[in-house]
């Protein structure tokens, strides 16, 4: 089996685009200058690997056929020269819309492909949404019964039994399991947004001060540097909470005790930017594309859905969310919202 067909499927689409080329070239440098209207027709057949070039490989597909086309016909140019006539007048035209054409072309292949993959993802996520959400109803109710049973066998058995410590176990690991459903319970569940007006510095605060205790029983600092002159934001204050408790969790998940995990704000043109650093181990870049999808985790005991719940809030909100690995050590989640 071919393990790479992409790459021979793109190599025969560029043999097919060099040949169309070389064809039209040969037409107009075998055909007499005279027989002006079978040049002009020849002019219009560069079209036909344009349209491919960016059908095939978006914007960089059609700069690069408009780049050859025009580096090979220009000694033609030059050569039916005649001083800037009414015909050069044209060619030059012709070859100025072009390139404004391929450009064009490459910028809607481009959009579409972008609109297409959305949908695509979104698409995927809904149903993967859907079976996860039932899972997780299925297995809400006996884990509220294991808890609750647990809890009741636990407090009538003797401190000398030996099954109290297995049962103990069995209690600490429930919550655990519990939340687990609850995330994948949010996951599945339809997102509906209840926007306000908000300042995203107070939401960062109060987010700090609940995970608090979190991060002061892992022996991480939680810092902050909040730019004071941000603009109100339209959001969903009890989502965007769940979004930065969420990376903040991570960020002191990757982080060792005495470390320190950064917020901060910013105004960054059409956008408000909130960025989370931490000095963990970080991410390999090979991982960078997969951190967002949904089940994959680095962490042996994750579910895989907290940084795709991220994601998902924060692309109902208009923004986006992406990472780059810090130059010291860890990672930082940039977080950005449009104005309003």
């Amino acid at each position: 089996m071919n393990p790479r067909p992409s790459v021979h499927r793109d190599r025969g689409k560029i043999i097919v685009i060099i040949f169309m080329i070389s064809g039209i070239l040969l037409l107009h440098y075998l055909t007499p200058s005279p027989l002006k209207y079978h040049h002009v027709v020849y002019r219009m057949l560069f079209y036909l690997p344009l349209i491919l070039g960016s059908f095939w490989f978006g914007l960089k597909g059609a700069l690069y056929v408009s780049l050859a086309v025009f580096l090979l016909y220009f000694p033609y140019v030059i050569m039916e020269w005649q001083k800037f006539s009414f015909r050069d007048f044209s060619r030059v035209i012709e070859g100025a819309l072009y390139i404004s054409i391929a450009c064009i072309l490459g910028f809607l292949t481009e959009r579409e492909r972008a609109r297409h993959a959305a949908a695509l993802q979104a698409e995927r996520f809904a149903a993967i949404g859907k079976a996860v959400a039932e899972i997780a109803h299925d297995m809400k109710t006996p884990l509220m019964a294991i808890g609750g049973f647990s809890n009741q066998i636990f407090r009538k058995l003797k401190p000398e039994d030996p099954n109290r410590k297995k049962l103990e176990t069995v209690i600490q690991e429930t919550p655990r399991l519990e939340s687990m459903v609850k995330e994948m319970l949010d996951f599945g569940r339809p997102l509906t947004l209840d926007r306000t007006e908000a300042d995203l510095n107070d939401l960062v605060e109060g987010t700090v001060l609940v995970t608090g205790p979190v991060a002061e029983e892992a022996g991480v600092d939680i810092k902050t540097e909040l730019d004071p002159s941000l603009p109100p934001l339209l959001l969903d204050k009890t989502r965007i909470e769940q979004v930065i408790t969420n990376l903040i969790t991570n960020a002191l998940q990757a982080s060792s005790k005495g470390q320190k995990v950064w917020l901060r704000t910013r105004s960054a043109g059409r956008y408000v930017e909130l960025e989370i650093s931490d000095r963990g181990s970080g991410i390999k870049q090979e991982d960078v594309e997969k951190v967002f999808e949904p089940f994959y985790s680095t962490r042996k005991r994750g579910t895989g859905l907290g940084l795709p719940i991220v994601k998902r809030i924060v692309d109902s909100h208009g923004g986006e969310v992406f990472l780059r690995p810090n130059p010291e050590a860890g990672v930082t989640f940039t977080v950005r919202f449009p104005r309003f």
